[in-house]
Parts: C-alpha cells; structure tokens; sequence
C-alpha cells in the first residue's frame, strides 16, 4: 500500500511538472508575441507620424514656393529673400521633428527606449561637432551656426530617450562601396546564397583578388539642404526664365494655388536681377537623387526594380520617405535567458498638383521638378520602396554603422589585419577572403546560375505584393 501511495505521488509531480512546462511554453508564447505585436504597432505608428511631418513641411516649403514667386511678380526682393531663409530651415532641421514624432509614436505604443539607436545618435552629434563643424569647406552650412543648431536638436533627441531608430538616415560623410557597405553582400556570403549574385549580376566580384575591391567613394558635398534624418530629397536652384516660360510657369503656378493680381494696367517690368542673384533660388525634388521611377534606376537592367514587372502606380516615384525600426525584448521562460525581435515599417507621403488638365499624382515631371503644396495623405509602403536603388541602409542597427563607418575603411587600407574581432560583418569578410571560398562560389555560379530567377510575384485583388507590384 504504501508503494501505491508513492508511485501515486511520482505520477502526481510529474504531471505537476509537465502542466507547468505547459504554462510557461504558454505564457512564453503570449509574450513573444505580445512583443511581435507591440514592436509592429510601434513600427507603422512611428513611420506614420514621421511621413505625416515630411507631407506637411514639403506642403510649407511648397506654399513658400509660391510665395516666392507671387513676391517676384510684384519685384519684393526681401520677400523672396525671406522664404528662402524660411525654406532652407524647414529642409535642414524640420526633418528632425520627424524624428521627434516619430519617437513619440512609438512610446505611445508601448516601446521602450533602446540605448543603442539613442547611442547612434549621440556618436553621430559629436561627429558633427568634431568633424562637420572644423571642415566647413568639406561640409558648408546652410547658413552659420546651422551645424550647432543641428547637433543641439540630436543631443536634445537622444536625452528623451529614442524608442524607434530612424533606418534610412542620409549621413553627409557618408562613402559609398559596393560590396562593402551593401548588408545583402554580407547576407549572401554567410549564408552562400549564389542566386542572390547571379540575379544582382555580382559575378564579376568573384574575378577581384581578396580583398581588393573597390575603393569606397567619399561623397561630394557642394552644398547642404537637407537633414539627414527623414530627409525631404531636395536642392535649391536658381530660377532664371525668359518671358514666355515665366508666363507659362505663373499660369501653372496658379493651378496649384499662387495669385498674381493684375497690375492695374502697369505692365510688369522686365526683371532685372543679375541670373546668379540668391533671390532667384526655388526648391525642387532632387530628381537626380530619389525623385524618380523605379526603372531609371537603371533602365538597361532586365529586372524593374526594386523586382521585375510593373509597379503600381502609387509606388513608381521614389521620393522621401520614412523608415524605423522599433525592437522588442522577448522573454524565454524556459530557458530564462531573452531574445530581441526588430520590426521595420516604412511610410510616404501622396497627393496630387494641378495641371492644365485637372489633377495628377505628383510626380517630378508633372510638378516641373518644383515643390509644391500638394500631400494631402499618408500610408505605409513595403520597405523595399522605401530607399532608392533597394539599399537596405539599416541605420538603425549601430553594429551594421560601426562597421560601415569604422571597420570597412579599415579593412580596404590593411585588409585582413584591419578587420574587428567580435564583429560579425567581418567574419563575413574573412570568408571572402579564403581563396577556396570563392572558388566554390564561382564553381556553383557555373553550374546552376540559369536556375536562379526572381519574378514580379504579380498581384492580387486588393493589390500588389510586399514589393509594391
């Protein structure tokens, strides 16, 4: 009897165990995905309120714009001169309060403050104190002190505690070299994902000798407009038209909201203004930059990008846009350790200009290339629209940047010996660099590149793919 009682009590502890296993996999379960959820409602909330401030300082710049122009039509030279100080403003340090919404988005959706994005923003304040603010030559101001003004603005930002990290930020000192500073490289050689190189036609990395590739490329720094942080993508012009194309550059001006008087029966005098003077500047969509379709990004390519097929019209002009990424703690109770969960969410602002023919979705050749105040909504778009070139900038993660910014120069001037421990970017590179790696690669390539395909995914009843087709 008493051995009954006790294998009694064996069976009742192990089932006691097993249903307590049960709860905390259970519970474990509800707070991974409590977390999921949580990072994702941060995420879109964030992207949204930073592409909602974008819409409205492109709407002010662009009603600037006009007033400019209205002030050129009567000859107010220091009204002219007072929007484009206004303009230049709005374009350097408005981008910021994107940042700052974007932030306050996110913690009214329940993220946390991450150190790690706030530390991506300190480093870069005093990056710009130590080196932006004693190059001016390399990296001119918009107008003086702006640099100060700009570093006080991060400082500011990153004291509050930064919730969601800006994942698109245009450095000014920025380099640009591929493979170095592209992360689908490194994704492809630690996984050896071939295809990735044979349908971005990468092949012909594999004929460059270890490290030898090719220099990163600084860049070029004529003139600073925009923040980097949620930039607007815009450049400040001189506009100097005859008479005919000023007429017809008033008469579409009004369609989208100017009002030029008529001069009580004075005719308007010729404008006399030298075609360098700085009250002739206008801002424009940097239509060389990001203002732009999908295929000119490269209109010999086989593939659209960002993929083959059409895209939907809402997603064939690049422009800005806003990207963040909120992280989540997810707890193991199981194991008792913690893993982290990273969500990504992208947003653009849309609207539509007047034409001689109605309206139309904005796009630089309808708009002459001018801003306007015409961004009326605001939605989520797939990542993969979101930068220009399908760059994963990842600006967000601080050891993708400390690699980039810190490692890469490092590795193309000493090579192996310049390369971090404990960073895993350049265990990715000490790969390359075994000679019998990229051999293997190169074999395989030959082998089975005809199979490697990437297709439109087409589309379906309520719209495209996560690729915007």
């Amino acid at each position: 009897m008493k051995t009954s009682r006790g294998q009694a009590a064996l069976y009742l502890v192990m089932a006691l165990v097993g249903i307590m296993m049960l709860v905390l996999a259970n519970v474990g379960a509800f707070l991974s995905v409590r977390a999921k959820n949580r990072a994702m409602n941060a995420g879109d909330a964030a992207a949204l309120a930073a592409a909602r401030r974008q819409a409205e300082l492109l709407n002010e710049i662009g009603r600037l714009n006009l007033r400019h122009a209205e002030a050129d039509y009567i000859g107010d030279r220091v009204a002219a001169l007072d929007c484009i100080e206004r303009q230049r403003r709005l374009a350097f340090l408005g981008p910021l309060d994107c940042l700052r919404r974007a932030n306050a988005a996110a913690k009214d959706n329940g993220a946390e403050p991450d150190e790690d994005m706030a530390g991506i923003i300190r480093k870069h304040a005093s990056d710009i104190r130590e080196k932006y603010m004693n190059n001016p030559d390399l990296y001119p101001e918009p107008w003086e002190g702006a640099w100060e003004e700009y570093a006080s603005e991060l400082s500011a930002i990153a004291a509050d505690g930064v919730c969601a990290g800006c994942d698109n930020i245009d450095f000014v000192d920025a380099v640009s070299c591929f493979p170095l500073t592209h992360k689908s490289f490194y994704s492809a050689v630690a996984g050896e994902s071939w295809c990735k190189f044979v349908v971005a036609g990468w092949e012909w990395l594999l004929d460059r000798d270890s490290h030898n590739m090719p220099a990163p490329v600084p860049g070029v720094t004529a003139a600073v407009v925009n923040g980097e942080f949620c930039s607007l993508h815009l450049k400040a012009e001189l506009l100097a038209l005859d008479g005919s194309e000023m007429a017809s550059f008033r008469e579409f001006l009004s369609a989208n909201g100017a009002s030029f008087p008529p001069m009580q029966g004075v005719p308007f005098a010729a404008d006399n203004r030298p075609p360098d003077d700085p009250s002739r500047i206008y801002f424009f969509y940097d239509t060389e930059g990001v203002w732009r379709q999908w295929i000119e990004l490269d209109p010999q390519s086989k593939f659209h990008m960002p993929l083959a097929g059409k895209a939907k019209p809402e997603f064939d002009v690049l422009g800005c846009t806003a990207v963040f990424r909120v992280t989540e703690t997810m707890p193991r109770l199981l194991s008792g350790d913690s893993t982290t969960v990273a969500w990504n969410a992208a947003a653009k602002p849309f609207g539509t200009i007047g034409t001689v023919d109605g309206v139309s979705p904005v796009t630089h050749e309808e708009a002459r290339g001018l801003v306007l105040p015409a961004y009326e909504a605001v939605r989520l778009i797939p990542v993969g629209a979101a930068n220009a070139d399908g760059l994963d900038l990842s600006t967000a993660d601080a050891k993708w940047l400390d690699h980039v910014r810190d490692h890469v120069p490092a590795y193309c001037a000493e090579g192996i010996g310049g390369m971090s421990a404990g960073c895993g970017y350049c265990a990715c590179l000490m790969k390359w660099e075994d000679p019998a790696y990229r051999a293997r690669a190169a074999e395989w390539i030959a082998r089975n590149a005809e199979t490697c395909r990437r297709g439109s995914g087409g589309s379906g009843p309520t719209g495209g793919t996560s690729y915007a087709h």
